[in-house]
């Protein structure tokens, strides 16, 4: 690809790796890059800043037996939170409060200068901060251990008409063929059959309600017991190296290397350019290395990714990327968790809905008679949900622990509490996208991988506060219907950023004035670099994005894939008559 050109911000000539296509980040929609571009001959070097700690690449932390047997050791081995453990707060604000109990000798903060500590931001405003909002490093990002739910968005309320509704059904179709989805791998478990006939029989107030099995990126093996979990693993396939198969010889994952800065080619009068290349850090060695390829994608999460542009030299003003961090999406969340009645539970022996649970009730009387509870223990947890719809505007979760208590930690059951008994509810609210609700990045101050510092800047709208009020309201309606609160974990609003489903800050569109990508993920005025993930999305959203964000991903790398056809097709001269 020749030289770098003087002035791009490298100070030495570090060590140079050739690749046809970069890309940055190993979750789902990484994997669906990569697996596209390789599948169609292309080479492909992928690089991630966490460590790969599975045997197969970017694997669920749930494709586990032991993990299975027991939900309990996913959320917390040993008192410690594994999935917390595997999230790395943004942004905190600077705490200036003093320790009242210190020794009058120690040393103390003096609250007047901002001193960092402990990674924290000073230019943060906690009445601004998105608190639990998080990054996964890791290889497989957020999908080593996200809750596996892929409802399509709703066609009016909530999908983009970036695409046609043609083009976005052939997409979801692909999306979730890739990533495995189905809706009928719960459907033997006597209490998933429980909760949705339970709330189907009442009546609410905007009138009838479906309560279906949620879509779900999982899969039964045949006979058994085993659930495989869908991950960047699923959507990698056959390309990457595991412990029964060799790699694509087109496909190299590297992990623990940092993403530093896309190199520009911006002489006199360009404003983006081209990218010449990508600094790296190994971050075990040290050591930097520069990647030259002919496309890079960057699909980093919705806060990392813009905080690479903007190191990169993007920002968000006129003649760059206006919207560059900006119509920062989150959604607001409330969460609750019931025990079962009584009479419902009582009744199961009945069979009252004719599904054959007397019989299974019985078999495990006969095994575990000692066990008062008329489940089996190995009967899968509810996984139910009702669509959003015009009537109820947010997106609902009655469903069980195992697909939804284990990515988070206020979720988790006393052990004096029977799991079998539990149903947690998790309804999501969207938040309309708009300009001051961004992220922006320090020239100062860096994270603890030497990256801009993220300083987020939300307050959820008006309109959106008090459709909020009636969410929590339809959350309790529903909740009672199956059982009273477990204690401690009653209704209540989540802190924001708790959905981990942060979108908009790259967002996809028809304008650079207000979008940092166009509706093929091809970032404004520069033809080789295209971006990946939940930040692409630029609508309003209640359901979980990931699937949509794949979408989005098979734009790009089909793209990508049809602009390396047209250069290796040789031009043949018109003959004019």
């Amino acid at each position: 690809m020749g030289s770098i050109t003087n002035g791009n911000g490298v100070a030495r000539d570090p060590p140079v790796i050739q690749t046809e296509v970069l890309i940055v980040g190993s979750g789902p929609t990484g994997a669906t890059y990569a697996r596209k571009l390789v599948d169609a001959g292309i080479q492909v070097l992928m690089v991630e800043i966490g460590a790969q700690e599975r045997p197969i690449p970017g694997d669920h932390k749930k494709n586990n037996y032991i993990v299975q047997k027991d939900i309990n050791s996913f959320i917390s081995l040993a008192g410690v939170s594994v999935v917390q453990g595997e999230l790395d707060p943004l942004s905190i604000p600077v705490d200036t409060q003093l320790i009242p109990d210190v020794a009058p000798a120690s040393w103390s903060i003096d609250p007047t200068k901002g001193t960092i500590r402990n990674g924290q931001n000073p230019d943060q405003n906690a009445y601004e901060n998105l608190t639990a909002a998080s990054a996964s490093r890791v290889v497989g990002g957020m999908g080593s251990h996200w809750t596996c739910a892929t409802p399509r968005q709703h066609p009016t309320l909530e999908r983009s008409t970036i695409y046609t509704d043609e083009e976005w059904d052939k997409l979801y179709t692909e999306a979730e063929s890739r990533i495995g989805t189905n809706s009928t791998a719960f459907d033997d478990s006597i209490r998933h059959q429980l909760v949705k006939r339970t709330l189907a029989g009442f009546t609410y107030p905007a009138g009838p309600r479906e309560f279906i099995s949620l879509p779900l990126a999982v899969q039964k093996l045949p006979n058994v017991k085993y659930l495989v979990w869908g991950c960047s693993a699923t959507v990698f396939g056959d390309i990457t190296q595991t412990p029964d198969h060799k790699a694509n010889d087109l496909f190299t994952l590297r992990s623990q290397c940092r993403c530093t800065k896309l190199v520009r080619n911006t002489g006199p009068g360009q404003i983006t350019g081209e990218i010449q290349g990508a600094l790296m850090k190994d971050l075990v060695t040290g050591k930097d290395f520069l990647v030259q390829a002919k496309k890079y994608v960057i699909c980093a999460g919705a806060v990392l990714t813009p905080g690479i542009l903007y190191n990169s030299g993007y920002r968000a003003e006129a003649g760059s990327l206006p919207a560059l961090g900006h119509y920062l999406t989150e959604q607001i969340m409330t969460f609750c968790q019931v025990v079962l009645n009584r009479t419902l539970v009582d009744n199961v022996i009945n069979d009252p809905y004719h599904l054959g649970w007397t019989k299974i009730v019985k078999q495990h009387e006969h095994r575990f008679p000692e066990d008062p509870l008329p489940f089996p223990f190995d009967d899968p947890d509810p996984q139910a949900y009702t669509p959003l719809n015009e009537d109820y505007q947010w997106h609902t979760q009655p469903g069980g622990s195992q697909i939804h208590r284990d990515a988070f930690s206020y979720g988790a059951v006393p052990a004096s509490v029977d799991q079998r008994l539990i149903v947690d509810l998790r309804w999501f609210g969207w938040i309309e996208p708009i300009f001051d609700n961004r992220v922006d990045f320090s020239t100062k101050i860096t994270d603890q991988f030497g990256m801009p510092q993220p300083t987020f800047h939300y307050q959820i709208p008006a309109a959106d506060a008090q459709r909020s009020g009636a969410m929590m309201a339809d959350m309790v309606n529903v909740a009672t219907k199956l059982g009273g609160w477990l204690p401690g974990a009653e209704p209540k609003f989540l802190v924001p950023g708790s959905a981990l489903h942060i979108g908009g800050t790259t967002r996809a569109g028809t304008s650079s004035t207000d979008s940092v990508v166009d509706k093929t993920c091809k970032v404004w005025g520069t033809e080789n670099l295209y971006l990946g993930g939940c930040n692409v999305i630029p609508n309003r959203y209640a359901t979980n994005p990931t699937l949509t964000a794949m979408c989005f991903a098979i734009v790009g790398a089909d793209t990508i894939i049809a602009e390396f056809k047209a250069e290796a097709t040789p031009v043949v001269a018109k003959t004019v008559a």
